[in-house]
């Protein structure tokens, strides 16, 4: 887990960019929590993952295609996001599965043109785990178990929204530091391909910013204040300053990235064009999923 650095006003400030934090501030509501960051998110580099059990030499599985360990409790981690606004399981992908997924990704950019890609649903993803991922009984009772320690009460049937992000060309800044919710409780993210010179493409997250709305409606307004030119160049703003409040994931391929989408702000920084950056993500449970708004609307 990476803390974000700190940061301070800088003498002589622009009176554009004062402006610009003013009209963030009226915001307030729905980034209140961005003034509750803690002294070590000031410094860089921090990183905490989820624990993995300690397993017998005998009970570790070898082959590039098995996992090496159980995965840690639900309840742990579900404390985690709702402390930390997300949790991380190092090396959650076996090996084997990660070359095959990225070799994936390498021949679809390149049919692509070299340019952004986006797959979603798993039935494009033959030859890959990502195509048996959302019907992995582990990751399932993992998500379930997560809701259940969160929410307090049983997990309805998964319902999952899956999409593979790809990173490249000329279309990959503007695919970036684009903040927003997601419409789901919990994103689940695995890193296939991430950029090994130039921009990072890091995971940028403001976490636990609002509450589970009642209503649609109020969700969707929650939105509206947030995806606009406004918010969005405040927040730009404070991401290039450095501020505390922004946090930081340097992903890993291959780890498990868990955090609540829905009330987390996140985004991702941009990559260089001649690089990839890929993404495996999966959305879990849509709280307004049976809302008639929603449907007027036609909205993830």
């Amino acid at each position: 887990m990476v803390m974000a650095r700190g940061s301070h006003e800088a003498r002589g400030e622009s009176t554009a960019a004062k402006h610009c934090e003013r009209q963030f501030n009226l915001r307030a509501r729905i980034l209140l929590p961005l003034r509750n960051a803690s002294r070590s998110e000031r410094f860089p580099g921090w990183r905490i993952a989820m624990p993995m059990p300690a397993l017998p030499t005998d009970a570790i599985e070898v082959a590039d295609s098995a996992p090496v360990a159980p995965l840690p409790d639900p309840a742990l981690i579900a404390a985690q996001i709702d402390r930390e606004g997300f949790a991380v399981i190092d090396d959650y992908v076996p090996p084997g599965d990660l070359q095959e997924a990225q070799d994936f990704v390498r021949r679809a950019v390149s049919g692509n043109g070299g340019n952004y890609l986006a797959i979603a649903g798993p039935e494009r993803l033959d030859g890959t785990f990502l195509k048996r991922w959302p019907e992995d009984s582990d990751f399932l009772t993992l998500c379930r178990g997560i809701y259940q320690s969160s929410m307090g009460k049983p997990a309805p049937q998964p319902s999952f929204y899956q999409i593979l992000r790809c990173l490249s060309g000329e279309r990959a800044a503007a695919n970036s530091l684009n903040f927003h919710y997601d419409s789901y409780l919990l994103t689940a993210l695995i890193p296939i391909l991430m950029p090994e010179r130039g921009q990072s493409g890091d995971l940028l997250i403001i976490p636990n910013t609002r509450k589970l709305r009642a209503s649609y409606a109020t969700n969707f307004l929650d939105k509206i204040l947030l995806d606009n030119p406004l918010s969005q160049a405040a927040l730009r703003h404070l991401y290039r300053r450095g501020h505390r409040s922004i946090r930081h994931l340097k992903l890993k391929p291959g780890g498990l990235y868990l955090f609540n989408g829905y009330r987390s702000i996140h985004t991702n920084e941009a990559c260089d064009p001649d690089t990839i950056r890929s993404t495996a993500i999966l959305h879990y449970l849509d709280p307004h999923a049976d809302s008639p708004l929603k449907r007027l609307l036609r909205r993830h």
